[in-house]
């Protein structure tokens, strides 16, 4: 079975065990069920990279409603020069252990 966003249930279940803080901001996340909008703590789905849609282990994070919303569908390393990871001291360094091994994939493509 999948979620309402085509996640499985075994990958929604890995991800969702791995990242209870934001990958980026490291804040703690909240599930807020049944709340509408986005509070800034609000666990919300995130493709690494947006180019690619893939529903992977590698591309599927858990972020912050801030973060997702900061982020949209820039590219994870010019989204580390805006103001927002500027005032949030959010970069390559400050990130999650997944985010780190994405920067490092994409440095090898290079």
């Amino acid at each position: 079975m999948t979620n309402k966003w085509n996640i499985s249930d075994w990958l929604e279940e890995k991800v969702r065990r791995r990242d209870n803080h934001c990958v980026y901001c490291d804040i703690k996340l909240k599930g807020y069920p049944y709340i509408k909008g986005t509070p800034h703590d609000k666990a919300t789905w995130e493709h690494i990279n947006n180019n690619e849609k893939d529903i992977c282990k590698w591309n599927i994070t858990l972020c912050c409603a801030s973060c997702n919303s900061s982020k949209g569908a820039k590219k994870l390393l010019d989204w580390f020069d805006a103001p927002f990871c500027k005032n949030k001291k959010i970069n390559k360094k400050t990130v999650a252990d997944i985010i780190k091994k994405y920067i490092k994939i994409i440095s090898v493509k290079k």
